[in-house]
């Protein structure tokens, strides 16, 4: 068994599944996710079974925006993963949130900025540097960064997340029996 796999077995052991709520599991993934050990599930969230990633990308997206504001959430490591994100919304039902991130990720493209040229330009300070967005990107970037912003005071999770969680315990309710077998599989890979 790889360290991946065994992180997950530990994040989420499959004797638990069946009893436990597509709540639980959230409650349990979110409380767990961030500890040191498992670190190599963070990294490598894209090759999570669908449904453990969709949780995680969820909770990740909502503790960025509670933490640092969408801009935070595109120039953290996070950012990477906003066509992920995107699709796991649309999956849980989130379809409101999803083109809200769907429009943020046109005004990027159209200016053709990348979640990884933001982690550029913020690994290019040193630690302790304090920043502007502005002196951070430049005043093109800065400017789409507010627009951004703008866009993002529009999702559900700066609102009031119980909706967007609601959505997501209900799709882990639904495709629990996929999930144990997603996981089952992955596991003896």
């Amino acid at each position: 068994m790889n360290k991946l796999q065994e992180e997950l077995a530990e994040l989420m052991p499959l004797v638990n599944i069946e009893e436990m709520s597509g709540e639980e599991m959230v409650g349990s993934i979110a409380m767990d996710m961030y500890r040191a050990e498992f670190a190599t599930i963070r990294e490598q969230v894209s090759e999570l079974p669908v449904v453990i990633r969709d949780i995680m990308l969820i909770i990740d997206l909502d503790t960025e925006l509670s933490m640092n504001g969408l801009t935070g959430y595109l120039e953290n490591a996070s950012g990477k993963h906003l066509r992920e994100v995107i699709e796991a919304l649309i999956r849980s039902g989130n379809e409101t949130d999803a083109m809200i991130l769907q429009k943020v990720e046109q005004l990027l493209k159209e200016q053709g900025i990348t979640p990884e040229k933001l982690r550029e330009n913020v690994e290019r300070l040193s630690e302790h540097d304090i920043s502007t967005s502005l002196q951070t990107h430049g005043t093109q970037i800065h400017e789409l960064l507010q627009q951004v912003e703008q866009e993002g005071q529009h999702l559900s999770f700066q609102a009031d997340n119980e909706e967007v969680f609601d959505l997501l315990y209900q799709y882990v309710d639904e495709h629990k029996d996929e999930l144990k077998q997603q996981l089952e599989q992955f596991l003896v890979l």
